[in-house]
């Protein structure tokens, strides 16, 4: 059962309102009891922290409990302690995976033993938290259960429920869900209920699929896939080390946005220098992917299906640097990061003039090109994800990114309370007439 919220209390008297997440008996028994007590000694620290954030305590079933090997004791909610976290599914499941990674983090964040840095603190109270994390593995929840031979569809009843007892807790009462936070990361994620839940910062990692209504780049946040080849930590391919000009190995036949990838393989497949192929996910496309990445200088991110995928942070990863053929793509903290210092942007209809990528890319002088492989290698631990997690990695950037959205989140909390005291008049008088029938 999902913990239920104090309904007695009304919405909108915030000083009165009980935690709705539940008992902290039930949080990992290594967290220290009194988070205020991890002090300045340690990893973690909740006085330096950007951000203070508040968890639900949501059953298993939304989170790790999907992906642990024994069912979790009962009246558990989270692993014991951080050692026994539950691994992640590999494979093309790791590219969704941000969610792992960022509840991960939080969870172990006021642990007495962390010494990883942190930028987001967990608190025991929402009411002092800047914002409220709905700790979902919603991209897991799809690949896992959407495909589901049951009579019923698990990651439909979880959407639900979620919605649920989201819209009961009294934390999102008083702020309508602005200040809360769901990853969404998967395209298909969260499908049923995201437009029920769209007050919500998403993090997410495109728009390809929503309405601008629904998520949009003024209130979400674009996280990078986990890149699914290894990390190229001992790069010492030089420029005339990597032999191929330009490499591409995937899906050529592509629907929706992905239609430009057959015509630039008709226009790219025969000049000298290029490896314009198809590919798949089995381990071996991995290798060969790995392979050929390491070995070329530039590598192609093209629209597809969405307009971003795992292939353009593969390529970071390799140090290859990324030529990206997508109008509609956003991308991971551009605030904060010039993308032009390590990447090549060409329009869509540029790319389809013949000549055009091929002649662009063989006007890059060698200097050029290793200044953006040197920025590469320099930006390569901003879109890794891990735990522990180290500092400037893509957790810390993904908080990082949320605390600087906090200006236009209090904006917007602040609309929404304009009328708190005319709702609670409404409130009171509604009381007192149901009141009033009731004795006569």
């Amino acid at each position: 059962m999902l913990p239920e919220a104090d309904s007695s209390t009304s919405a909108i008297q915030d000083e009165q309102l009980p935690n709705a997440a539940g008992s902290e008996s039930r949080r990992l028994r290594s967290v220290v009891a009194d988070p205020a007590a991890a002090g300045p000694g340690l990893g973690c620290d909740r006085a330096t922290a950007q951000l203070r954030v508040f968890m639900y305590d949501l059953p298993p079933e939304f989170h790790y409990g999907m992906i642990a090997k024994e069912p979790f004791p009962a009246g558990e909610i989270w692993p014991t302690n951080a050692s026994e976290l539950p691994v992640y599914p590999g494979g093309l499941y790791q590219q969704h995976s941000p969610e792992y990674w960022i509840t991960s983090d939080l969870l172990t964040s006021n642990m007495p033993d962390r010494r990883a840095p942190c930028t987001a603190f967990r608190v025991s109270d929402w009411r002092k938290a800047d914002v409220v994390f709905v700790p979902f593995f919603a991209s897991l929840s799809y690949n896992k259960y959407s495909k589901s031979e049951l009579h019923t569809d698990p990651n439909r009843q979880l959407q639900k429920k979620l919605e649920q007892f989201l819209k009961r807790q009294l934390a999102w009462q008083a702020s309508g869900g602005v200040d809360h936070v769901i990853v969404i990361h998967h395209p298909n994620s969260m499908h049923i209920m995201r437009d029920e839940l769209c007050a919500a910062m998403f993090v997410l990692a495109d728009f390809g699929r929503y309405t601008s209504d629904v998520a949009n780049i003024d209130k979400d946040i674009i996280a990078p896939y986990k890149h699914v080849v290894p990390s190229y930590s001992a790069d010492d391919h030089s420029y005339h080390d990597r032999d191929t000009l330009l490499f591409f190995q995937g899906a050529i036949v592509r629907k929706e946005g992905g239609i430009i990838r057959q015509k630039l393989y008709e226009l790219l497949k025969d000049e000298p220098g290029v490896h314009f192929e198809s590919g798949n996910t089995q381990s071996d496309g991995i290798r060969s992917a790995t392979q050929g990445m390491r070995s070329s200088k530039f590598c192609l991110h093209l629209a597809g299906d969405t307009p971003s995928s795992n292939r353009l942070f593969d390529a970071v990863t390799s140090h290859c640097v990324p030529v990206i053929i997508s109008d509609e793509i956003e991308l991971p903290y551009e605030d904060v990061l010039d993308y032009t210092e390590f990447c090549l942007f060409v329009k869509a209809e540029d790319a389809l003039q013949s000549g055009f990528v091929i002649n662009l890319l063989r006007s890059v002088k060698s200097d050029e090109w290793v200044r953006m492989h040197n920025r590469l290698q320099q930006v390569d631990l901003h879109f890794t994800y891990q735990h522990p997690t180290q500092a400037d990695d893509a957790v810390h950037m993904i908080w990082k990114a949320i605390a600087r959205k906090l200006p236009s989140l209090k904006f917007s909390l602040h609309k929404h309370n304009r009328y708190k005291r005319s709702k609670q008049q409404i409130y009171n008088l509604k009381q007192r007439s149901t009141t009033t029938r009731t004795r006569l």
